[in-house]
């Protein structure tokens, strides 16, 4: 694909992510989101961070789902930056690990942290979280501590 000097170097970033990592992603092509996973999100998974993603303003489909099973840690950084979303969620223990390495910091489980400015939330196992009302609480309490969009303080 050429690329002319008219375009917009941000959705020229965003189709040559696509070009080169499309076969680990789905969702929405410009997610406002990233969801980082080291397997395919199940759909009961998928629907929830959907459902939570609408309930803090980001809307239906604003997530980019990443599957980094085959991933070195910096072809999932060159991934992340090329999507450039306003904020991550890493799925499971694996993906945290790996977005850590790439980003040189540690995930904590259970809180908010920052990655370039982009606030991240980690989970050992967001889908084991799915199975209870209790553990949905649990869940859905980490997911809130991603920037309501719209918010000022997510646009600092």
């Amino acid at each position: 694909m050429k690329k002319t000097m008219s375009g917009n170097k941000y959705e020229v970033a965003l189709d040559e992510t696509w070009e080169l990592f499309g076969q680990c992603m789905s969702g929405s092509r410009a997610g406002l989101c990233c969801a980082v996973s080291s397997e395919p999100l199940s759909e009961t998974a998928a629907k929830a961070l959907d459902s939570s993603l609408a309930a803090l303003g980001y809307g239906r489909e604003a997530c980019t789902c990443v599957v980094s099973g085959d991933l070195d840690q910096q072809a999932l950084f060159i991934l992340i930056e090329g999507l450039d979303p306003l904020c991550i969620i890493a799925v499971d223990g694996k993906s945290a690990a790996l977005l850590g390495q790439a980003y040189h910091l540690s995930l904590p489980s259970g809180k908010a942290t920052r990655l370039l400015g982009r606030t991240a939330v980690s989970f050992l196992d967001f889908e084991s979280l799915l199975k209870t009302p209790q553990d949905k609480q649990i869940a859905w309490a980490l997911l809130k501590k991603l920037p309501k969009f719209g918010d000022k303080r997510s646009q600092k």
